[in-house]
């Protein structure tokens, strides 16, 4: 086995040579998909470079997300008889996935968060193909949404993903007393560079605002009825952090882009950037420096829905949920340009060991500041830092997977008039936080 092999000092040259590679277990799963992930062991020459090259061929192999279990076995290699033969056999013993899969998950984004359930078809042609059904809740929003879902790897290169994506979606503005109606697809490409994790997509959307009440205002009204989105959406993930959860150093980049105008009735241009730096300053105590911001430039009639909205316990925090920002008759209006920032000092606990459910617990000292506006062009350098909003406060902060959640004390330090400020206990989760 590879646990037996890894105890032959492998700075000695042994010279072998891999004969066959064989593939046990496989049952619905095409050959050419992992052949193709395994092809490279046969080129070694020496025993490290097979020990090596078989244990990168079981992780491309896990990668597929085709099996339950991958593990390789090295020996002598033998013909179909059992006589063996001169040179190495390399043996992967896998355990597919059964055809129909079933989940129940939840997450969070940086102003809402969803309950899903999904039932799907995975491996469906042999060849990595995933085939979904999701079923989704989205609170505060109360929304609900239904869509399907088919993605297939490029066989050569499984970090290349097509995805085609269809669905209806039925969500509430209660934040600016309006209901949304979406019809769309979407059609992505997924593929990795020397920079980060791209993906390319052609997103086409039908939307319909309806469901005011008497307390919406009129500038939200006007915008009633049906539009159509064509856009081409481009995004770029940077993920440089000594660790995914508990980061001490390093950095991670959220890069998008959209052009709406292809087609439909919606003509803008969008783009946002998400940073986050980290460095540790003495042993468990971290600094941390968020810098978000965002610029939308349009082409025909602005839409409440493109636009950006900001406040909140996970961005800016000590101001109400999309708080911050023009706003009439208590309704939030949104910005066509905003920036953001918080600054954090993170701590371990005192007087607690600093492992188990421990690790995951830091205290939390932090700053935010920002700004979101409204003009009908290219927004003015003035204009962006005119009546900056500011807070701080301090809590806990906990990791729970993916998702982060806070418990913080905040008061908000500047504000204007019409920002509904929200000073006191709260409590803030989210996959992504300022």
């Amino acid at each position: 086995s590879v646990g037996r092999l890894t105890m032959i000092p492998l700075q000695e040259e042994v010279e072998v040579r891999v004969k066959r590679v064989c593939i046990a277990g496989l049952e619905r799963t095409r050959n050419d998909i992992v052949a193709e992930q395994v092809k490279e062991v046969l080129s070694a020459r020496t025993l490290r470079e097979a020990l090596l090259r078989s244990l990168r061929a079981q992780e491309r192999l896990q990668d597929l997300d085709l099996f339950k279990h991958v593990s390789v076995h090295l020996d002598a290699a033998r013909d179909e008889s059992g006589r063996p033969l001169e040179g190495m056999q390399v043996t992967y013993f896998v355990k597919e996935y059964r055809l129909v899969s079933s989940s129940i998950s939840a997450s969070a984004g940086t102003q809402s968060g969803d309950a899903s359930f999904s039932l799907g078809l995975r491996n469906l042609f042999g060849r990595g193909e995933h085939l979904r059904a999701v079923s989704s809740t989205t609170v505060p929003h109360w929304g609900q949404s239904l869509q399907l879902l088919f993605s297939k790897p490029y066989y050569r290169d499984i970090t290349k993903i097509l995805l085609f994506s269809v669905g209806n979606t039925d969500m509430k503005r209660p934040f600016s007393k309006y209901d949304e109606h979406l019809i769309g697809s979407r059609l992505e490409l997924k593929f990795p560079s020397w920079l980060g994790q791209h993906s390319l997509a052609h997103v086409l959307d039908w939307r319909q605002l309806h469901g005011f009440c008497s307390g919406t205002p009129m500038s939200i009204r006007e915008q009633a009825g049906h539009t159509m989105k064509s856009s081409i959406r481009h995004s770029l993930d940077a993920d440089e952090r000594d660790n995914p959860l508990m980061p001490r150093n390093g950095y991670k980049v959220h890069v998008e882009q959209e052009v709406a105008g292809f087609g439909g009735d919606v003509f803008f241009g969008k783009a946002e950037i998400q940073t986050q730096l980290y460095k540790e300053l003495f042993r468990g105590m971290v600094l941390s420096l968020s810098l978000w911001g965002g610029l939308l430039r349009n082409f025909s009639p602005s839409k409440i829905n493109d636009r950006f909205l900001l406040g909140g316990p996970n961005t800016l925090r000590g101001f109400g949920l999309w708080g911050v920002g023009p706003r009439e008759q208590g309704c939030s209006l949104g910005g066509n340009a905003y920036w953001a920032s918080g600054l954090h000092l993170y701590a371990p606990l005192p007087f607690v060991s600093d492992t188990g459910l421990f690790e995951r617990i830091r205290l939390h000292a932090f700053t935010t500041a920002g700004n979101l506006t409204q003009s009908d062009g290219f927004p003015r350098v003035k204009d962006m830092f005119s009546g900056v909003r500011c807070s701080c406060g301090v809590g806990l902060y906990f990791r729970l997977g993916l998702a982060q959640l806070e418990l913080n004390y905040t008061l908000p330090l500047r504000a204007t008039a019409s920002d509904m400020v929200n000073p006191g206990l709260h409590f803030g989760i989210g996959v992504e936080m300022l």
